[in-house]
């Protein structure tokens, strides 16, 4: 499977944008991130933001760090894309409208991958960690932090979705 031929949709983490070096080094040139300021929209203003540019560009896989794994998990779930996530924030409280992920949303049988860096400094990922892995396989790293020091370990989880689901 060629990575140039999926449509990715990469979700960026609070404060963060399609500078991030996590969207850069998704090996593919198919991919595409807009930005959004999370902490200035309601949690429906994104989701409906994120519907609508699912529903017209049509991505294949979604690829989520941060707030962006929270976004990628509740958009794979509500429109049964695969998605990736790196570090995910499973209860935004940067707004009081944003809800945790729950069982619902990873109880399914939609492809989610999640790589993990044990070295956190933000999240508590060792608890997030124990949570995901009763819903999906995880690649770790014990040590790294919460920017990814090895982002780059995403695209084995993108090219394994690739080459087990289309």
């Amino acid at each position: 499977m060629n990575s140039q031929l999926k449509k990715i949709l990469f979700f960026h983490g609070l404060d963060s944008s399609r500078e991030s070096i996590k969207f850069h080094v998704i090996d593919s040139k198919n991919k595409f991130c807009i930005n959004v300021d999370y902490r200035n929209l309601s949690f429906q203003s994104v989701q409906d933001f994120y519907t609508n540019i699912i529903e017209k560009f049509m991505p294949d896989i979604l690829v989520g760090h941060c707030v962006g794994g929270y976004w990628a998990l509740k958009m794979s779930h509500a429109h049964h894309l695969p998605c990736v996530i790196a570090n995910p924030n499973l209860s935004p409280s940067f707004r009081l409208d944003y809800p945790a992920i729950t069982d619902e949303d990873l109880n399914h049988d939609i492809p989610q991958f999640a790589y993990l860096e044990l070295g956190d400094e933000i999240l508590n990922i060792h608890e997030i960690k124990e949570y995901l892995e009763n819903y999906m396989p995880i690649t770790i790293m014990n040590a790294g932090h919460h920017q990814l020091e090895q982002p780059e370990n995403m695209n084995q989880l993108i090219q394994q979705i690739e080459q087990t689901y289309f």
